[in-house]
């Protein structure tokens, strides 16, 4: 296999390295004091973008994929009880139609405070 000239692997290595700022955007969340609120920020939101991010989709003047540097809630219909359906619904309504999305839940407060539901009756 002929080898590659060191300025095409210089500036394959480049263009590898600059993918956009927004791209695979990783959103922590969690649940407000009163667990009807999921709210979420990104990891580490990106500095100006120069470029245009690309949409996805727009949903009620929405449009994803969403924007990094601002926070997002998404408002529950009640008090979340289990962990997994807040989780599923986080990543839905973050993450819709956005490529390299994920969503990094923290329910520890669902978990803390399990006996206490579990003996309200």
């Amino acid at each position: 296999m002929p080898r590659l000239p060191a300025a095409l692997a210089l500036s394959a290595a480049a263009a590898l390295g600059a993918s956009p700022a927004w791209a695979g955007t990783v959103w922590l969340c969690g649940l407000s004091d009163n667990l009807t609120r999921i709210v979420c920020v990104a990891d580490q939101p990106p500095a100006e973008v120069d470029e245009p991010q690309p949409t996805t989709a727009r949903v009620r003047g929405t449009t994803f994929p969403l924007d990094p540097r601002r926070q997002w809630t998404v408002d529950l219909w009640s008090p979340a009880t289990d962990p997994g359906p807040v989780a599923q619904l986080a990543r839905a309504t973050l993450c819709y139609r956005s490529p390299d999305c994920e969503v990094v839940m923290n329910t520890a407060v669902l978990e803390r405070d399990a006996p206490m539901r579990s003996t309200r009756r």
